[in-house]
């Protein structure tokens, strides 16, 4: 139903005889031209795999040839809601080419009217009243406007138009027309849709850089927390390990300090895990590989894990080959590993339950090779514990994968160990697999690494024998840290002096001259690195051993030729007993990151 609006658009341009639609029945109607007609859809056919504003182009090209018209075009409805309807000459063909882009009223043009009767008109001396077609030249005789048609109503008008009064338009015309108005409705589908395709996949590329920056922002935020953690419980590591010593003969301080340091360890593990899953999602955690024997691995581990496995009255047990086992591997990394393992086995099992350790590895007598080649070593720990359920079997090696129940536990963990194992072991060119029979069943992991090599070496000393007192340096902005750290070396029998800045280290350096000095890699003022590079050059400091203590992972903080070594703070006991040890090489890598 028309508005009443349109009503008297409509009348007006009725009632000055203008509009001959009749005539186009009552003309002689000319012959078809399916020749040409058959060449013109090949064409259009063709421009369908153009864009869009050259298949319109072809469109009106293809009307204005068929109908042998001096000008011929293409409008398309547009309406801004608050502003009038207009249409505008998206392709023009012919003597008014030059005028494509030009918009006109929507309710004062031939397309309005075709628009609004939703049917094919002929307009005779279109612009005695139509004024918005005074900018054609040369004057229009005839006019032809067929409505393209939409899926909600018309989307505009497919027009042709004669300059010469020798040419009229007929049925035939009216035909070709209708059928080319299809067409274009066909390519406006063709549009619409490529337009909303594109969209989606602006908005899904969209979607996918938002997760991958809120990705970017939660490793980001981990790696933070996991920094600022460390910070506060360096001291608190220290004092405790120096309270220990303190407290000596005094059972019942002895237990309640035994206690807090085991929950202290338990959030050192946390933010281990933390930082290595960070590491592992930036492929910085790398491994670096050495010779050295698998019963020391196994036993570190072992000992990590052992006063956990007794305080629930666990058995725990090991069995190793009968000759000793040489690997190529990453001992840090490896001891991680396995420890990992057995640390979810001893939270996992309950009192009094099982957990075996077993390795299994070839003879070195039957290795046949070179010096080169590599042989499977084959870890598996199994417990009597609580199993894990078939649904997330699957899903285990996924960072923070874990059942609810196990979420529930005060000692649950972050559901992060399984995943930083199997990254360590494909680094190492091993797999892991992990198997239980369901819930209250039991589990077992198998790692299997080809790191086992013919060479052989001895076992290595442990790393708790005394170590000779050393003059120690030590320099961090953090007052806490500094006097729990000095409290627990100087206990240690080492003599120690403190700095909370560079300028302070370098006045005590003037009359003190350190074996170590462990600095703190993020200080106001003068930072850890320019401070390490300023002792390098003081005369006093030639033989001092460079130690940075950073809360960082990143390897790009690293500046070669500064530190002689990194330690990851809070750094672990049996780290510093490693870089103060006498008669070490001058600048090899103790990383404990």
């Amino acid at each position: 139903m028309q508005e009443p609006s349109e009503i008297p658009m409509v009348e007006h341009v009725q009632r000055t005889g203008s509009v001959v639609t009749s005539k186009l029945d009552s003309r002689r109607r000319r012959s078809p031209d399916y020749a040409g007609e058959s060449a013109a859809l090949h064409a259009l056919a063709k421009a369908f795999t153009e864009s869009h504003s050259a298949m319109f182009q072809t469109l009106a090209d293809t009307a204005l040839a068929l109908c042998r018209a001096g000008s011929a075009g293409i409008s398309l409805h547009e309406h801004q809601p608050g502003q009038p309807e207009t249409f505008r000459w998206i392709a023009v063909s012919g003597r008014c080419a030059q005028l494509v882009g030009h918009v006109i009223p929507a309710d004062e043009s031939p397309g309005g009217l075709a628009f609004r009767l939703g049917a094919p008109q002929l307009i005779s001396s279109p612009k005695r009243v139509f004024p918005c077609l005074s900018v054609i030249e040369p004057d229009i005789t005839e006019e032809l406007v067929v409505p393209v048609p939409g899926a909600a109503g018309p989307r505009g008008a497919l027009w042709v138009l004669s300059h010469d009064a020798e040419i009229q338009f007929d049925s035939e015309h009216r035909r070709i027309l209708t059928s080319l108005a299809d067409f274009a409705f066909a390519a406006l589908r063709v549009a619409d849709a490529k337009a909303d395709a594109e969209a989606r996949a602006e908005d899904a590329e969209a979607a996918r850089k938002s997760l991958l920056q809120a990705e970017a922002n939660k490793d980001n935020f981990i790696a933070t927390l996991a920094h600022e953690l460390r910070c506060p419980l360096a001291p608190i590591d220290a004092a405790l390990e120096a309270a220990q010593k303190l407290a000596a003969g005094n059972p019942a301080v002895l237990s309640a300090l035994a206690l807090a340091h085991r929950q202290v360890q338990q959030m050192k593990r946390l933010v281990g895990d933390l930082l290595d899953v960070s590491r592992v999602r930036h492929g910085k955690l790398c491994v670096n590989l050495a010779y050295c024997l698998l019963g020391d691995i196994v036993k570190d581990a072992m000992d990590a894990v052992g006063e956990d496995a007794s305080r629930r009255r666990q058995h725990l047990r090991a069995t190793l080959p009968a000759s000793p086992v040489t690997v190529y591997a990453d001992s840090a990394r490896l001891t991680q590993i396995v420890c990992n393992v057995l640390s979810n086995a001893v939270k996992y099992t309950p009192p009094g339950g099982e957990i075996a350790l077993l390795v299994e590895a070839p003879d070195p007598d039957a290795m046949v090779g070179d010096e080169q080649s590599r042989w499977d070593a084959v870890i598996s720990v199994t417990d009597t514990g609580i199993g894990i359920a078939p649904d997330l079997l699957p899903r285990v090696f996924e960072l923070y994968a874990q059942s609810p129940y196990l979420g529930t536990r005060a000692d649950g963990g972050l559901g992060l160990g399984l995943s930083v194992v199997k990254y360590l072991v494909q680094a190492h060119h091993g797999t892991v697999t992990i198997a239980s029979d369901g819930e209250g069943k039991g589990t077992c992991v198998t790692m299997r690494l080809p790191i086992v090599c013919k060479s052989g070496i001895g076992h290595s000393a442990p790393t708790t024998h005394g170590i000779p007192p050393a003059r120690i340096l030590l320099v961090d902005d953090n007052c806490d840290a500094t006097e729990a750290l000095s409290m627990l070396l100087a206990l240690d029998g080492h003599e120690v002096r403190r700095a909370q800045s560079g300028s302070e280290a370098l006045a005590i350096v003037d009359s003190f001259t350190p074996d170590v000095a462990l600095i703190d890699v993020h200080m106001p003022g003068m930072d850890g690195p320019t401070l390490a590079g300023l002792l390098k050059q003081h005369p006093q400091c030639s033989m001092t051993r460079l130690v940075a203590l950073t809360g960082d992972t990143a390897p790009t903080e690293r500046q070669d030729g500064v530190f002689d070594c990194y330690l990851v703070k809070p750094p672990a006991l049996a780290d510093l007993k490693h870089v103060l040890q006498v008669g070490r090489p001058p600048r090899p890598l103790a990383d404990g990151s």
